[in-house]
């Protein structure tokens, strides 16, 4: 018996240990491309998430979807507003700003300028 609650107290305090640990880091979801020239131009339409987790830029809060893949995003007040409407309603933007390079050497996002929503047409 006395062994049986030893060992019982043995895993109970491994577990312990074990759920303590820190969970796995968000990986930055910038692109990464050639393309992305810093202080370049940049005009696109697609959609965008909330960044989920800690970006590589401390502006970055949205993830721009389109077909070329995932591009970090980062908006001023005005900008960030219409942002977060198109992330409730699932509407499609577009975005015009410029490339700039965060705190990593891979790491770049565009600093949105103008953002409009893109109007469905029933036509």
């Amino acid at each position: 018996m006395n062994l049986l609650v030893r060992s019982l107290w043995i895993s109970a305090i491994a577990f312990l240990f074990a759920s303590c640990g820190e969970p796995e880091k968000a990986r930055p979801a910038s692109i990464r491309s050639n393309r992305a020239r810093v202080g370049g131009e940049f005009d696109q339409a697609g959609t965008v998430t909330l960044y989920p987790g800690e970006s590589c830029a401390s502006q970055v809060v949205f993830i721009f979807h389109a077909g070329s893949g995932s591009i970090s995003l980062a908006a001023p007040w005005r900008e960030s507003q219409i942002l977060k409407d198109a992330v409730h309603s699932h509407r499609r933007i577009r975005v015009v700003g410029k490339w700039r390079r965060g705190r990593t050497p891979d790491c770049s996002y565009v600093e949105a300028t103008q953002v409009e929503t893109i109007q469905k047409s029933f036509w």
